[in-house]
């Protein structure tokens, strides 16, 4: 009975060592082949998320580079923009301006410029806008040349047809104009009257006047 008994305990004592190491065998075995199904989800997570980090830095990287160029054209309107001055004349001329007909003396013309304190009046005949009468012109056309100042008439010693431009017209297009013809000053006119005068000093605050007319503002006075 002994020995049964004691074979019976080895026999159930073997029995609980192979059934423990088949199950730390499958143990094991589940773990190596559970890990690849696990690390594969881990790699998949980790590569979606540098995506993910990939995608916000370009997106931040477009939005530096709007905010830059929104920041660059605030500042060209800011500054008025060199290239480009899109105000109408109507909004830096001088309105109603001083005038003469054309058969007015000098005399009367040159009084007239000195009451208003002005530089030039411009010429008109039947309200039209015929010339434009500077202090130059008085010096030059009628002083130096020995004529009297009462018996000459505007019309003797303006400057015929000068460079008009329309209230409407821009700031830059005034700036081109006195810039083409070498001049200081234009009548601003409207149907052929007279409404205003853009003059030099009327458009300098510009940029582009800056540049484009420093030679204007150093050569000698014309008109």
């Amino acid at each position: 009975m002994y020995g049964l008994h004691a074979f019976t305990s080895e026999v159930g004592a073997m029995g609980l060592v192979t059934t423990a190491l088949a199950l730390g065998a499958g143990y094991y075995a589940g773990m190596k082949l559970g890990d690849r199904p696990v690390r594969a989800v881990r790699d998949a997570r980790d590569q979606m998320r540098g995506g993910a980090e990939a995608v916000g830095a370009q997106a931040s990287d477009l939005r530096t580079r709007a905010s830059d160029a929104a920041r660059a054209i605030r500042s060209r309107v800011a500054m008025g923009d060199a290239a480009l001055d899109v105000r109408a004349v109507r909004e830096v001329m001088s309105a109603a301006p001083e005038t003469v007909d054309i058969d007015t003396s000098v005399r009367e013309a040159a009084e007239k410029m000195r009451v208003a304190d002005i530089g030039n009046v411009i010429v008109t005949e039947n309200e039209q806008v015929r010339g434009i009468l500077t202090d130059r012109d008085i010096a030059v056309r009628a002083v130096s040349e020995g004529r009297d100042p009462d018996a000459a008439k505007v019309g003797d010693i303006m400057t015929p047809s000068p460079v008009t431009i329309a209230p409407s017209e821009s700031v830059k297009a005034a700036i081109d104009l006195m810039h083409q013809h070498d001049i200081r000053r234009l009548p601003v006119e409207e149907n052929g009257r007279p409404v205003g005068v853009v003059a030099l000093a009327d458009v300098s605050t510009s940029p582009r006047a800056q540049p484009l007319l420093a030679d204007i503002s150093t050569a000698p006075p014309n008109n």
